[in-house]
C-alpha cells in the first residue's frame, strides 16, 4: 500500500477528482508538525509552488488553496494509493514483502581478505541496503568458516593453536566489512557454540532418516578446495581449480546418500529454473548431476580441527556439511519459535556465491535440505571472478588486489561504485587502476558530483541561499521529473534480479539526463532575463538530484547522504517510500556553502595522452584520421534492448512490411518498420516482446521513417521473433558474457559496416538461444530465445 504523505502547510487544499486515493489527515505526524520558515516573498509564491508539487508527484487531482489556508494548519495530508501491495517487484522466487535473508558465503579463514570477498560482501550489502529502503525486513548475514584441514595446516606453520589462528583472520575479515561499509546484521563464526549444536542438530536429523551411514573412503582429495573430486573431473592431474590434490586411501567415513537425491535434484533445475543464477551456472550444475551422484564423504579422521560427530568423536564432520549450516544457525536453527528469527526468514532469499563454490550450494546443499525435511533456499547467484590487467589474479604472480588498499587510494564510495558497476554481476570482470579512475572520473567526479556542486553552488548565490521555489512546469521540467519517478522501478526491476551494474546503469543515466538538462536550460543565463523561470528549472534539478540521491545510496552510501545533506534532506525523508511523499521544503534555508564530494583522481601519464586524445577536435586529413585508434568490432558494439510492441499497423504502400510503436523504456515509443507480414498476423504483434537494435541511422522505408531493427532468427523455412524472458525489463540492454564494452555511435554501426562483420556471429544454439560465438544472448532475467525454440537458425 502505497502513502503519499505531503507537507500541509504547502497542500492544505480541497483535493478533487483524486481517481483511486483516500483521504486522511495526520494531525498527529512529526512531519506535520514542520512548519516551513520560509520568507514572505516565499509565502507570497506558494500557491504557485503548490501547481508545481502535484505535478512532480504525479497527482492528477485538483488543488485549491489560498495563502491563508496555508499557514493555518500543522496536518498533514495522506492519500493512499491501493494500486499495489509490494515492496519491491515480484519475481519468480520473490513475493516482494515477504522478510528477506540474504547471505555472504562464509569466507574462509586460511589467509587475509582479497578483492573477491569485498566484492561479494558489497553485492550483498547494495541488495540488502536496496530491500530495507524499499520497506523490506532484512537478515543480512556474513561470517567465517573456521574449520578444516587447510586451517589446521595453517596454524601449525605459523606454531599457534588453530582457536587462536582463525581468530586473528576472522578480525581481519570483520575489518574488511567495517572498512566497506558494510550492513551486515550478523556475523556468524563456526567456531561458535551456538553453531556447533545447529550443526550437531542438523547432523542427527540427517541420521534419523537414514541419510548417513558409516563406511570407507578412497579418493582424490584438495585440501585448498576442502572437496572430493572425481578422476574425470581432474584436470594435468589438478583439481578443476589448479589446486592440487592427494589420494585419501581407505579412510574411515560417513556418508551421505546424495545418490539418492540426483532425481529431486534435476526436478528442482526444471521446475524452478530461475533458482540458480545466472542461467549459464544453472547449466553447469545441471550437466554436473546429469553425470551421475556418488555418496558423499562428509566426516574426516586424518585431522581433528572440526566438529565432532555426534556420538562418535574419533570423526569431524566434513567442512562444508559445517559451514552450510550457518545460514541456519545464524538464525537460531532448530529454534522453532514462530516469532524468531528461523521462522521469520528461513528460506533464505537468495546466497550470493562465487562460481567456484556453487556445486556446493546448488547440489549438496539443496540435498541436505531436502534429507532434513527443511525448505530450500529461494535462489542462488554465483558471480564471476575478477583478473586484473587481463591475467588471473594470484600469489605466484604478485598481483593480488588488497581491498584495503582500493580504499586507501580511492576512497569507500568509489571502490565500491567500480566493482558494482564495471561489470555485469555473474561476469567475470578484470581490474586496472586506469579503468577504475576512468570510471570514477566520469560517473562520480564528472557526472554525479559535479552536478550536485554547480548546481547547489547556483542555487546558494542566486536564491538567498535557499531551496528554490518553482512556478509553473514545462514539458522538458515534467520529461526530467517523469525520469527521476521512473528511476526507483527500473532500478527496483533490476536489484530484485540481482542485476546490480544494470542498477548502477539507472543512476548513471539519471544523472546524464539531469546534466543534459542543467545545460540546455541553462539557469545561469535566465538569472538576467527571467529569475522566476530560473527558480524552475534550480527546483526540477534539486529534485532530480534529491531522487538520484536516496537512489544512490545503496551503493554509495556515505557519499549520497553528504549531498543529501547539502540540499537539506531530512535524515527521516530518506527511505524510498519518502521520494514521492516528501518533495524538497520550497524556501528552507541551506546550512552553508555546497562542498566538493567527489574529486577526481590523478590520472596517469598514459591514460592522460588518452584523455588529451580523445578531447582534440576531430581531425580533417585522411593521414590523421588513420592513425585514430580502430574500435573493435564484436556484439558490445550494438545497443540492443528489450522492448514492447504497443501498437502495429499494416503499412499501406508495402505489403511485406509492418508498422509498429515499440516501448523501449525512452520517453516515447520507436517508430521501427519490419518486413514480417508473410510471417504473423497483425493483431499477433501488439504485446510481443521483442530484441531492438537501438543504434541504427534511421532510414525511411517506403516513406516510413524506421528508427532501429527488431531482432529475428530465420531459417530456409520460417522467421520469428527473438524473445527476452517474461522478467526481463523493458529497456535494459542485452549483454553477453565476455564481451563488454560501450555501444558504437550510429555513424560508426554504419560506416565500418558493423553488422556485416557482427551478424555472421549471431545464430540460435540446439535450445533455440540466440547466441554471438556460442554465448547466450542475456537479461538480468535471463537468456533470449527464438520464439517457438527455432534451432540453428540466423539472427538479424
Amino acid at each position: 500500500m502505497k502513502r503519499i504523505i505531503f507537507k500541509a502547510w504547502l497542500l492544505n487544499a480541497i483535493v478533487t477528482g483524486a481517481s483511486g486515493f483516500s483521504v486522511s489527515t495526520n494531525g498527529n505526524s512529526a512531519n506535520g508538525k514542520k512548519l516551513a520558515s520560509a520568507s514572505a516573498s516565499a509565502s507570497a509564491q506558494q500557491p504557485a509552488a503548490i501547481s508545481a508539487f502535484a505535478k512532480v508527484n504525479g497527482i492528477r487531482s485538483s488543488i485549491i488553496a489560498t495563502k491563508s489556508h496555508l499557514s493555518s494548519t500543522t496536518e498533514d495530508l495522506v492519500f493512499t494509493d491501493s494500486s499495489s501491495n509490494t515492496l519491491t517487484p515480484v519475481t519468480s522466487f520473490d513475493d516482494g514483502v515477504s522478510p528477506f535473508e540474504i547471505t555472504t558465503p562464509i569466507y574462509y579463514v586460511n589467509d587475509k581478505p582479497h578483492i573477491g570477498h569485498a566484492y561479494t560482501s558489497t553485492a550483498c550489502d547494495v541488495i540488502a541496503r536496496f530491500m530495507r529502503l524499499s520497506g523490506r525486513e532484512v537478515f543480512f548475514l556474513s561470517g567465517t568458516d573456521e574449520h578444516g584441514q587447510k586451517v589446521e595446516q595453517s596454524a601449525a606453520k605459523k606454531g599457534v593453536d588453530p582457536q587462536d589462528f582463525v581468530d586473528d583472520v576472522s578480525q581481519s575479515f570483520r575489518d574488511l566489512l567495517k572498512l566497506m561499509n558494510i550492513s551486515n546484521d550478523e556475523f556468524i563464526r563456526t567456531t561458535s557454540e551456538q553453531h556447533k549444536e545447529s550443526v550437531k542438530h542438523l547432523w542427527r536429523t540427517l541420521v534419523d532418516k537414514g541419510f548417513i551411514y558409516k563406511g570407507t573412503y578412497s579418493g582424490w582429495y584438495s585440501v585448498r578446495d576442502e572437496c572430493f573430486y572425481n578422476e574425470s573431473e581432474l584436470v594435468d592431474g589438478n583439481a578443476p581449480t589448479g589446486a592440487e590434490v592427494e589420494w585419501v586411501a581407505k579412510e574411515e567415513s560417513y556418508f551421505f546418500k546424495l545418490s539418492a537425491f540426483e532425481d529431486q535434484l534435476l526436478e528442482m533445475y526444471e521446475n524452478s529454473p530461475d533458482m540458480i543464477a545466472p542461467p549459464s551456472r544453472r547449466n553447469e550444475v545441471s550437466s554436473f548431476v546429469r553425470g551421475g551422484l556418488r555418496d558423499l564423504s562428509v566426516s574426516r579422521t586424518s585431522f581433528k580441527w572440526g566438529v565432532p560427530v555426534p556420538d562418535d568423536e574419533e570423526h569431524v564432520m566434513y567442512v562444508w556439511i559445517d559451514a552450510l549450516a550457518n545460514y541456519m544457525s545464524a538464525l537460531g536453527y532448530p529454534n522453532d519459535d514462530p516469532e524468531g528469527n528461523f521462522a521469520k526468514f528461513w528460506p533464505a532469499s537468495v546466497h550470493v556465491v562465487g562460481k567456484d563454490i556453487l556445486r556446493f550450494h546448488a547440489v549438496y546443499w539443496p540435498a541436505f535440505l531436502m534429507a532434513a525435511g527443511l525448505p530450500l533456499p529461494k535462489r542462488v547467484y554465483a558471480h564471476g571472478w575478477w583478473t586484473k590487467d587481463g591475467e588471473k589474479i594470484s600469489k605466484s604472480l604478485g598481483n593480488v588486489i588488497d581491498p584495503v588498499d582500493l580504499v586507501a587510494t580511492y576512497g569507500v564510495d568509489p571502490t565500491r561504485f567500480f566493482l558494482m558497476s564495471e561489470v555485469p554481476f555473474g561476469n567475470d570482470g578484470d581490474f586496472s587502476n586506469s579503468s577504475m579512475i576512468y570510471k570514477c572520473n566520469a560517473n562520480l567526479a564528472n557526472e554525479y558530483g559535479n552536478l550536485a556542486h554547480r548546481l547547489c553552488t547556483l542555487v546558494y548565490k542566486n536564491c538567498d541561499q535557499a531551496i528554490p521555489i518553482p512556478g509553473a512546469l514545462t514539458a522538458e521540467d515534467e520529461e526530467l521529473l517523469a525520469k527521476a519517478k521512473a528511476a526507483r522501478g527500473n532500478a527496483a526491476k533490476q536489484v530484485a534480479n540481482q542485476a546490480i551494474s544494470q542498477y548502477a546503469n539507472v543512476m548513471i543515466n539519471l544523472v546524464k539526463d539531469a546534466n543534459k538538462y542543467i545545460d540546455v536550460m541553462a539557469p545561469w543565463a535566465l538569472k538576467k532575463t527571467d529569475t522566476e523561470r530560473m527558480s524552475t528549472v534550480l527546483y526540477v534539478l534539486m529534485e532530480t538530484l534529491r531522487y538520484a540521491s536516496i537512489l544512490y545510496q545503496p551503493i554509495i552510501p556515505d557519499s549520497a547522504n553528504k549531498i543529501l545533506d547539502q540540499i537539506m534532506v531530512p535524515k527521516d525523508e530518506r527511505t524510498f517510500a519518502h521520494l514521492e511523499t516528501s518533495p524538497l521544503t520550497p524556501g528552507k534555508a541551506m546550512d552553508g556553502p555546497p562542498k566538493i564530494i567527489f574529486s577526481r583522481f590523478e590520472v596517469p601519464g598514459e591514460v592522460e595522452a588518452a584523455n588529451k586524445k580523445a578531447q582534440e577536435k576531430p581531425a580533417k586529413k585522411k593521414k590523421q584520421q588513420q592513425s585514430q585508434v580502430p574500435i573493435e568490432i564484436d556484439i558490445a558494439r550494438l545497443d540492443i534492448r528489450v522492448g514492447v510492441i504497443t501498437k502495429a499497423w499494416e503499412h499501406e504502400e508495402a505489403d511485406k512490411l509492418f508498422c509498429e510503436e515499440i516501448d523501449i523504456g525512452e520517453e516515447s515509443p520507436r517508430q521501427i518498420a519490419s518486413g514480417l507480414r508473410e510471417h504473423y498476423k497483425v493483431e499477433d504483434l501488439v504485446g510481443q516482446r521483442v530484441l531492438v537494435l537501438t543504434n541504427l541511422k534511421s532510414r525511411k522505408l517506403v516513406g516510413f521513417p524506421s528508427h532501429g531493427m527488431v531482432l529475428c532468427a530465420s531459417n530456409d523455412d520460417r522467421t520469428e521473433f527473438v524473445e527476452p524472458p517474461a522478467d526481463a525489463a523493458v529497456g535494459e540492454r542485452i549483454i553477453v558474457e565476455g564481451f563488454e564494452g560501450d555501444a558504437a555511435t550510429e555513424n560508426q554501426v554504419g560506416k565500418k559496416k558493423m553488422m556485416d562483420k557482427i551478424f555472421p556471429d549471431l545464430k540460435t544454439n540446439d535450445d533455440g538461444v540466440a547466441s554471438y560465438k556460442g554465448i547466450p544472448l542475456m537479461t538480468s532475467a535471463g537468456a533470449c530465445k527464438a520464439q517457438t525454440g527455432l534451432a540453428g537458425a540466423d539472427v538479424a
